[in-house]
């Protein structure tokens, strides 16, 4: 995250009047990587083209054809730093595929080798209310830990998500508790 590649990351969230917002969110920090970081984070590089070789292609000759291209795509590193830094709950693409973001499919792959229960940073999913017997129920979450080499894959026009605090009791200056999660948008 010292290297001189990572800014400052932001969002963007549809208020109840269709108004579009974008916020930056406090302590995560990205970059979007390309062939040029290849002498420096050649996994990183490499995660990314072997994704988007196999995964439209793999998910596409399912019974479903879910319609991913590999025609081009969008790809973050992002660091999120101790001390409680979190992702605000948002949705990737939250004015649809109609908008002419191309965003579909939202694939995390958590590089955070020594990941321990504690370090927080967890990923969390909300999956809508399920009814049972004509009777509404809670709204369904999932937290996922962001252990290394952990793959997510969920829509990214759907899926409201957000990261729980990570390494709170941790300091800012602790870079080893840092959580790092690569995202390939694929269309």
């Amino acid at each position: 995250r010292n290297q001189g590649r990572f800014e400052q990351s932001w969002s963007e969230k549809i208020d109840s009047s269709g108004i579009v917002t974008r916020f930056d969110k406090e302590g995560v920090f990205a970059c979007e990587p390309d062939g040029g970081d290849y002498d420096t984070a050649p996994d990183v590089i490499l995660y990314i083209s072997v994704l988007l070789q196999t995964l439209p292609d793999l998910l596409n000759s399912t019974d479903t054809d879910f319609g991913l291209s590999m025609s081009s795509f969008n790809a973050k590193l992002a660091v999120t730093s101790p001390g409680g830094s979190v992702y605000p709950l948002h949705i990737d693409n939250p004015q649809g595929i109609s908008s002419g973001d191309t965003r579909k499919l939202t694939c995390i792959i958590y590089m955070n080798l020594d990941y321990q229960d504690g370090d927080g940073g967890e990923l969390r999913i909300f999956c809508g209310k399920t009814s049972d017997e004509g009777c509404e129920k809670e709204e369904q979450v999932v937290d996922i830990a962001p252990d290394g080499g952990m793959m997510i894959l969920f829509w990214s026009d759907e899926i409201p998500h957000e990261v729980l605090p990570t390494a709170p009791d941790a300091d800012v200056s602790e870079e080893e508790r840092d959580r790092y999660a690569l995202t390939v948008w694929i269309p």
